[in-house]
């Protein structure tokens, strides 16, 4: 075994004693045999007895057909009663085209749905002939039917027979397949992709001779961003190169993807794993941005952890089609009211890329406070805040920037917002007050002027000239988000005055602008603005929503209140009413919005947000409630991966809450694994995952209260684990320390890791494997660790070096390199070579740490004053050095084994235990002045010439 296989802490298996199932990931219905006849174009579904309370659209046969199963077909329940007759009511659909019909499949609103019904088909073309296939008493809520119809079928029809309601039938969902229906999609993946096939044969394994081999240079910079998420948790170099990829690497091109509509070419992908290689082509780089995040999410969970981890990391054979289903699939975060440095907006950032969502929406003003620089205004200066114990902030132009690059280099646009007329009180209190930036007779502090009449809009408007100019220098975002919801109280032809007015200034910005409806009534007919749908909230006023809102064939992005709200509460958190538990956060569609101030649809009722129209989903979390990093993530996650999966998904994938939950229970890992505070809400069974460390100890071989082992079980509460440390040198095992964060809703606590540590006294400078065993009633967890003196690399090097190389600071680590020219090593610095060549001579003096492994050195080997040496050793490949080797001076222990020595040995003045043990030397040995003398383990050295001084008997 190599040795930055060590370094990297990868020399063992991280296995669990109790196998975990997670499920396989199973095809989609796209890519068989086995199609839902329902959704061929041309199918059309009726009923009779459909209940009609207005708008008619709500409970449309065609509901029961759409997909989407929280809405569906209602019979007419007002005819409940005396006389009723259930054999009045039936659904039926009419088929494309004549066709075999294998299975129906039905999906019930428990108590409405019949005690007793019959599936009829009809060959006849009119549909007026019905033959009873199948007799069902007390279906289930999912209801599946083998009715096995060979010969083509023009319709299928439930006709229905009794009931034990009083409400009626609500038929969800009615499929009709060809075939057996598909098992819902499992696998590791969130968002779930548009098609995934598992392989067979061997896993592919990530090791320390991986590489991203890239197909052209200009993906250097978005390869090195993606091996920056691996190399944390590997250790490992994972250079980024050109060339052609061996069966290690991860090969990255562009080039076109077979079935991969060509609409979705920016971000579309496929990814094929196996123990041939990783391969991820997609037309652009963004797409092979998301196809590496696929790749993540097949790795162990540990590949997250920002500490090293013992391995192995493997990927099961696996072919991936993907592409997304909305352009726009954001988060919102709300740094107004209660600020997020630029370290937290970044980790928030890592973990939407994640999750494939390309948009973060900064409310960056509002009542409470104005966050961003605006030069000329100091008096925007980030004060103020909301609540009792809130964070206030502030980021210059500067912090904005490198913002914007941090997402950008993550292919994730920053929305930026500053918000008006309303939510304006810390704008117009900087700005002088509602004296000069308010209306005459103006109460309202929290609004600006937006009576064209009155010279304070003017003035209000220049300043807004001034700020939207600004922010769009340092926003390459097409978007500028302008706010503009809740102006309440405002007339309303002021307000739409307003709006158009900042419509006209961010065009002149060049940018697009969007707003909170109802700010569409502002925009001018025909311009590019964008609606950003969220609810009809008029603070008890009359309602505002209409069809007009709609019909203009504007696009729009949803931001349903009801569904996506991230800071509602949820399993008994703290949070805004009414709570959005887990399955009320995925179990909706874009496409069918519950408007909750008026509890109807908004599609029947209102025309829209259509279809056509809708170009993403954003999940915003507003900052009233929110303190710090964690707060907002325990908010925010789980329940972003499932809007997201609603924004990035086909549609016909992301309508079973159980299979989604499956998904979701790998997830979770993967979130302790990174350090994020999410919920672990047991509605979902948590799957287990562990990752041994890599743990270091000094010249005094001894370990303080390190961590050897990471659990992470969410669903079971860490104080019912015990641990045991078996330290892998001999001595007796011991019990370990857990370190957890158990879960506590009440303060937006999720369980984190369970961290096992333990502090042991090594018996001597090596190299040691040891394991902890986490047990709980009778189940057992094996972690491998390992131990050892090797400090971790600083740098990392592999390829060709042309010329000296001088390592000045750090420990410089080698990996398959070469290097044509002398290497020197300073004082303090540190050098590591694992199968790599120096075509000089090496020099260190008072360095560190010194280690060749595997690696030939064309010179003399002088080392002088270091902490610790190693040339060769039992856990890794002998060294050659083609002339004399002189070590000494060394404090800490000095190893030289099995290696071939060109020259003379010489070993002189080491304070610390020597070693020389099996080597092959051309010239004498000859050792002095070593305190302890070196001994050789029982292996004797072969020399070319005398053996003299401590060495004689070696």
């Amino acid at each position: 075994m190599r040795f930055p296989v060590l370094m990297v802490g990868a020399l063992v298996a991280a296995g669990l004693v109790v196998p975990v199932t997670v499920g396989q990931a199973a095809a989609d219905p796209a890519s068989t045999e086995s199609v839902n006849l329902a959704l061929v174009p041309g199918a059309v579904a009726s009923a009779k007895s459909q209940r009609m309370t207005a708008p008619a659209a709500t409970y449309a046969p065609a509901n029961a057909v759409d997909v989407f199963v929280h809405n569906g077909w209602t019979s007419n329940y007002g005819s409940v009663g005396g006389g009723y007759d259930p054999a009045q009511d039936w659904f039926q659909v009419k088929l494309a085209t004549p066709a075999p019909v294998y299975e129906v499949f039905s999906r019930w609103t428990s108590p409405a749905k019949p005690s007793q019904y019959e599936l009829q088909v009809s060959t006849d073309g009119d549909c007026q002939t019905w033959t009873t296939v199948k007799q069902v008493a007390n279906p289930a809520d999912k209801d599946s039917q083998v009715i096995d119809q060979q010969d083509p079928v023009s319709c299928v029809r439930m006709q229905a027979l009794a009931t034990t309601s009083t409400v009626g039938y609500t038929l969800n969902e009615f499929e009709l397949w060809s075939g057996p229906k598909p098992a819902p999609v499992v696998g590791q993946i969130i968002p779930v992709p548009v098609k995934q096939s598992a392989g067979s044969g061997p896993a592919w394994e990530l090791t320390g001779k991986s590489r991203i081999v890239i197909s052209s240079a200009g993906l250097a910079a978005t390869a090195e961003v993606l091996a920056g998420y691996l190399r944390p948790a590997t250790g490992f170099v994972l250079p980024v190169v050109t060339g052609s990829a061996t069966a290690a690497d991860i090969a990255l091109s562009t080039g076109a993807v077979p079935d991969l509509p060509a609409d979705k070419a920016a971000e579309g992908y496929s990814l094929t794993a196996s123990s041939a290689g990783v391969k991820i082509v997609a037309p652009q780089p963004h797409g092979l941005f998301n196809g590496f995040v696929s790749l993540r999410q097949l790795l162990p969970a540990a590949i997250n952890s920002p500490a090293t981890g013992a391995g192995p990391w493997t990927v099961q054979p696996i072919t991936v089609l993907d592409y997304p289903r909305y352009e726009h699939r954001g988060l919102q975060l709300d740094p107004a009211r209660n600020f997020l440095s630029v370290a937290e907006i970044r980790s928030m950032i890592d973990q939407l890329a994640a999750l494939k969502g390309n948009r973060l929406h900064l409310h960056l003003s509002d009542s409470q406070s104005w966050r961003l620089e605006i030069k000329g205004y100091p008096a925007l200066d980030g004060t103020g805040c909301n609540g009792t114990g809130c964070i206030a902030g502030f980021y210059t132009q500067e912090d904005f920037k490198g913002l914007v690059e941090y997402a950008a280099d993550r292919f994730i646009e920053i929305v930026p917002e500053l918000e008006g007329p309303a939510h304006a009180n810390a704008a117009v209190r900087s700005l002088g007050g509602v004296a000069v930036m308010g209306c005459q007779g103006q109460t309202q502090l929290d609004r600006f002027c937006t009576n064209p009449n009155d010279p304070a809009s003017q003035r209000a408007l220049a300043f807004w000239r001034d700020a939207i100019a600004q922010l769009a220098a340092i926003s390459p975002a097409p978007i500028i988000h302008i706010g503009g919801d809740e102006a309440i109280g405002m007339p309303h032809e002021d307000y739409k005055w307003w709006i158009g007015q900042m419509e006209t200034i961010v065009d002149n910005a060049g940018k697009r602008l969007m707003g909170w409806n109802p700010a569409i009534e502002g925009y001018a007919p025909g311009s590019n603005s964008i609606n950003h749908y969220w609810s009809d909230y008029t603070g008890g006023g009359p309602p505002l929503i209409k069809p007009e809102w709609f019909n203009q064939g504007r696009q729009v992005i949803t931001t349903p209140e009801w569904n996506a709200y991230l800071d509602f509460g949820y399993d008994g958190s703290p949070g805004r009413t009414p709570r959005t538990e887990l399955d009320k956060s995925y179990s909706w569609d874009p496409e069918w919005v519950w408007e909750k101030y008026r509890n109807v649809w908004a599609q029947p009722a209102y025309g829209g947000p259509k279809a056509a129209d809708i170009i993403g989903i954003e999940a915003p979390i507003w900052g009233e409630q929110m303190r710090g990093l964690a707060n907002n993530e325990y908010m925010v996650f789980p329940r972003l991966a499932g809007i997201l999966e609603k924004a990035w998904s086909p549609k016909v994938l992301t309508q079973d809450y159980d299979a989604y939950r499956q998904r979701l229970s790998v997830a979770g890992p993967r979130w302790a694994f990174a350090n994020v505070n999410y919920g672990t809400i047991a509605q979902v069974a948590w799957s287990p995952e562990a990752m041994g460390t890599t743990t270091r100890f000094g010249v005094d071989r001894t370990l303080s209260n390190a961590t050897l082992g990471r659990l992470a079980a969410g669903s079971i509460p860490p104080g019912e684990f015990t641990a045991t440390i078996d330290w892998g040198d001999g001595s007796a095992a011991e019990p370990g320390a857990i370190t957890a964060r158990d879960y506590l809703a009440s303060q937006r606590q999720g369980r984190s890791l369970m961290t096992v540590s333990g502090s042991h006294i090594y018996p001597t400078d090596g190299i040691y494997h040891g394991t902890v065993t986490y047990t709980r009633l009778g189940q057992t967890w094996v972690v491998p660790f390992v131990a050892t003196g090797v400090p971790a690399c600083t740098t990392m090097l592999s390829g060709t070096h042309n010329g000296p190389l001088k390592i000045a600071s750090g420990i410089a680590c080698f990996d398959d390199a070469t290097v044509s020219g002398p290497v020197t090593v300073s004082a303090g610095a540190g050098l590591y070579a694992s199968g790599s060549e120096f075509r000089g001579p090496v020099t260190v003096s008072g360095a560190t740490n010194v280690l060749l492994c595997g690696t030939t050195v064309s010179g003399p080997v002088t080392i002088t004053g270091a902490t610790r040496v190693w040339l060769g050793n039992g856990e890794c490949a002998p060294t050659k050095v083609s002339g004399p080797v002189k070590v000494t001076g060394t404090a800490g222990q000095v190893t030289i084994d099995h290696a071939t020595i060109g020259g003379p040995l010489v070993v002189q003045n080491n304070t610390g235990p020597t070693l020389v043990s099996g080597n092959q030397i051309s010239g004498p040995l000859s050792c002095s002045g070593n305190s302890p003398a070196p001994t050789n383990a029982g292996q004797p050295n072969t020399t070319g010439g005398p053996k003299s001084g401590q060495c004689t008997g070696l």
